[in-house]
């Protein structure tokens, strides 16, 4: 039994709402039976009295008698004698399919050609076709069914249309709303699986289930479960032809622009401020990227090439890129907007949009955390934050392919910057008391503190200098004594590069199961001038290994783990974290 998903468009102003129509009883779940032959399709003429009923007219058997039986695509829906040689059987899906033809002339001729009318008929979400738009063929993805009475109160039988994603760049570029096109089955030439995928991504060639009686909602952050959540995020953003599309070197635009606004609004703020320098690669941004991706998933190659070409330099075009350089050219030059981290080196107030991590390598250490290493990096140059960045933006100490300082890093979900403010009380890291006192070298020294879990770096008066510690100038800078709030902001992307090629980690959800992987370039379309097909797909299992401690990580065999698992702790690049409030979910992290 085949089971169909139907989709809204928001964009098509024309489109029934799923839900309202339910309701309404105008629009149903689809369900149908290939072995149930409940419908018919005229083979050779019949009259009805002395009106002619054409070839490819639909109907339906009367209930219980398969010698009479209604035309439901005549006005006047005459009630006839059917002769077994003059109709062919058909389920309640085949012909809906060809109920939706207009032509009684073209749903026959569709009939007759048996190959290519079965292959439609078992369409499945993602599914390649090949379809006529106007007078051009064109390629597209299907995104879902439609199904609908002919008339209402006309209960008997409905009609189907498939809802295609267009894939052609030019077609796409004119407007986002007729991306998506609902065409009747008459209009699809050719259903193929004409996707060339590399070898670590053939999971997108495996089809997704169809569920019944859902449909996506709009506004992702009211959904009151995580259950809903899950189920609307995965269905408008998963599979292929989804995320932001690549072309001609971008994957480093790609995946940071996927991370920063699919599911965190941490810097939403730029999409409409007044003080930007450049509004018109504001306007960009926030109507060509980021309002297509959170409303359809998706964003075409030419949308992004509008932004590149206002990046101050045609190697945005063209040439490969960091992350760190497209964020300091957007952010800094481009919006000119505030800089997202605010360092203090004693007096001297340090800025950045991306904090470079610099730690010297540790033989001890097989697999440091995310936490120890932004700590390290930070005592070992005397540096404390100014304030809590709302979107703090990390790099590993990672040059080209060949040099990474280490082959696996273990990514914190959560990121403690209590002690790592300026003017912060400190905790003693011998009697766990307040300390009036700090001396970052404590920190660093493995004999006080072997586990670099916790930043405990104070000094407490009552505690009697010991041997391995009288070589340090314990006396450090004087702290407010004052408490402090803790300060925990939460990973909520990561960017991995192996060899040249970017993609990205984004969590969509409260649980550490909730995980998405992105490729803008996961695959290419065969004859359409070598088209990228973006890559999302959900990646539960990395909750297993997020969910163990970074001790036992380490003991785990790299080489054992699922290719996206091992892409994450070995080729992670770029750390984004961000506060609670910022997550478009609502759930609490657990």
């Amino acid at each position: 039994m085949l089971s169909q998903q139907a989709s809204c468009h928001p964009n098509n102003p024309n489109a029934f709402c799923w839900q309202l129509l339910s309701a309404s009883g105008l629009l149903t779940n689809m369900e149908f039976s290939p072995e149930k032959k409940e419908a018919f399709i005229v083979t050779q003429e019949i009259y009805a009295g002395r009106k002619r009923i054409p070839l490819g007219s639909i109907g339906c058997f009367l209930k219980g008698k398969h010698n009479m039986g209604r035309i439901v695509d005549r006005k006047s829906r005459p009630v006839i004698t059917l002769i077994s040689s003059h109709i062919k059987p058909l389920s309640h899906h085949q012909a809906a399919l060809l109920l939706s033809i207009k032509s009684p002339q073209k749903r026959y001729s569709l009939f007759c050609s048996e190959q290519h009318f079965t292959s439609i008929c078992f369409l499945k979400i993602h599914d390649v076709v090949q379809l006529r738009c106007g007078r051009v063929l064109t390629v597209g993805i299907v995104r879902g069914f439609w199904e609908r009475l002919r008339n209402p109160g006309n209960e008997e039988l409905k009609m189907v249309l498939i809802e295609v994603e267009l894939l052609d760049p030019r077609i796409i570029a004119l407007s986002n709303s007729f991306s998506r096109l609902k065409v009747d089955a008459s209009k699809i030439i050719t259903v193929s699986s004409s996707i060339t995928i590399s070898p670590c991504h053939k999971e997108i060639e495996q089809r997704c289930h169809r569920k019944e009686g859902r449909y996506l909602n709009q506004n992702w952050a009211e959904n009151n479960t995580e259950a809903a959540w899950k189920q609307d995020v995965l269905l408008k953003m998963e599979g292929a032809m989804k995320g932001i599309q690549g072309h001609c070197n971008s994957c480093y635009l790609d995946t940071t622009l996927f991370s920063l606004f699919s599911f965190s609004s941490a810097l939403d703020s730029i999409l409409d401020s007044a003080e930007v320098h450049d509004a018109t690669a504001q306007q960009i941004l926030r109507e060509q990227i980021v309002e297509p991706l959170r409303r359809h998933g998706y964003v075409g190659a030419e949308n992004v090439m509008n932004l590149r070409r206002l990046l101050r330099s045609d190697s945005f075009i063209t040439e490969e890129k960091d992350p760190e350089e497209f964020l300091n050219v957007l952010l800094g030059e481009v919006l000119a907007i505030e800089p997202l981290i605010r360092i203090r080196a004693g007096n001297e107030a340090l800025e950045y949009n991306c904090y470079q991590i610099l730690v010297e390598k540790d033989g001890m250490v097989q697999m440091p955390t995310v936490q120890q290493l932004l700590e390290e990096s930070l005592l070992s140059y005397d540096l404390k934050f100014a304030e809590i960045p709302s979107c703090l933006i990390l790099q590993l100490p990672r040059f080209g392919k060949g040099f990474k300082t280490f082959p696996s890093v273990y990514p914190s979900l959560e990121l403690d910057l209590t002690d790592l403010v300026d003017q912060a009380s400190q905790t003693c890291c011998a009697c766990s008391g307040q300390a009036p006192y700090e001396c970052s070298w404590c920190h660093l020294d493995s004999f006080l503190n072997p586990s670099h879990l916790r930043p405990l770096r104070g000094i407490a008066k009552k505690v009697p200098p010991h041997q391995p510690r009288q070589k340090y100038s314990c006396i450090g800078q004087e702290l407010n004594s004052s408490s402090t709030k803790s300060q925990i902001l939460e990973l909520f992307a990561v960017l991995c590069i192996e060899s040249n090629h970017y993609v990205a980690f984004v969590r969509y959800g409260a649980s550490r199961q909730s995980w998405l992987f992105f490729d803008s370039m996961a695959g290419r379309l065969e004859k359409e001038n070598g088209s990228h097909i973006p890559l999302v797909k959900a990646c539960p299992q990395l909750g297993h290994y997020l969910a163990m401690a970074p001790e036992d990580i380490s003991a785990v065999d790299i080489k054992q783990m699922d290719q996206f698992s091992r892409r994450l702790f070995c080729d992670s690049y770029t750390f984004m974290y961000q506060r609670p409030k910022f997550s478009s979910y609502r759930c609490e992290f657990r």
